[in-house]
């Protein structure tokens, strides 16, 4: 079970594979980085919604919780003020092994000093992000094992509100997550938030055949083979989700950018 505490305070959920639990400075008004999954709760006296939004590469939930509470609207009004219904929770990916970090550090004169700076918080491995797709077997366990990861906090938040009212989401290296976690399941939420990402294995998802676009089933089993994931009915049987019947929607923004994903 989760403790947490109305916003702006925050705190951290037991769920999450977490070291520590995220605190506030009173002086600095700071989360403290924790790899646990921070929740803010509601500002109103009603639960109505839910938002589970995935943080970028190296960084962490607590500092995107910050982050976004610490934000105002052009009214002066944050996030709790605007939507004081809605459960806030925000995920923090395990922290893993960077092949290519590993890689140019052993190559530098600092390689003694840089010891460890190859472990970093992310939702998968990833040999460049600015090439994805080189060496994309790298970016299967970590994908297979956050995706099980969401699902799990999907669970918990549907046993509270419906599926309908449940949104997912996330920036760069979380969007790219959440995205594979909702096409690999084949659960229907109530909407998607995402920006500055990109599609792993675009090139093999792109091959889906055409046909199969009228079956969301053989959707999600094509993208389960693509990530070497069981082929089966039993993601949304092993997580106790129930199905609503409704189908996500993905407004795709699309306009050119300087900016590289993480």
């Amino acid at each position: 079970m989760a403790t947490t505490l109305k916003a702006p305070f925050i705190d951290a959920s037991v769920d999450a594979p977490a070291k520590s639990s995220p605190t506030m400075n009173p002086e600095a008004n700071k989360a403290v980085p924790s790899d646990a999954t921070t929740i803010v709760a509601p500002s109103g006296k009603n639960h109505s919604h839910t938002v589970i939004f995935l943080h970028g590469r190296d960084d962490f939930g607590s500092d995107l919780a910050q982050y976004f509470f610490d934000s105002k609207a052009s009214d002066g009004r944050s996030l709790a003020e605007i939507y004081p219904s809605v459960r806030w929770v925000f995920p923090t990916a395990k922290l893993r092994y960077s092949a290519q970090r590993d890689f140019e550090f052993s190559n530098s004169s600092f390689a003694e000093a840089l010891k460890g700076e190859e472990i970093i918080s992310q939702w998968f491995d990833v040999w460049d992000i600015t090439t994805p797709e080189d060496k994309e077997d790298l970016m299967i366990p970590g994908l297979k094992e956050s995706i099980g990861q969401i699902l799990v906090i999907i669970k918990e938040e549907a046993q509270e509100i419906p599926l309908e009212r449940i949104v997912l989401g996330g920036i760069s290296q979380g969007c790219a997550t959440a995205i594979l976690t909702l096409l690999s399941s084949g659960i229907d939420l109530g909407g998607f938030i995402g920006w500055c990402s990109w599609l792993p294995f675009q090139k093999k998802i792109e091959c889906l055949p055409t046909g199969c676009l009228k079956s969301k089933d053989d959707v999600t089993q094509h993208i389960r083979t693509v990530l070497q994931m069981p082929t089966d009915e039993n993601t949304k049987k092993d997580a106790n989700i129930k199905k609503l019947g409704r189908n996500p929607q993905f407004p795709i923004s699309k306009r050119n950018t300087d900016s590289v994903p993480h």
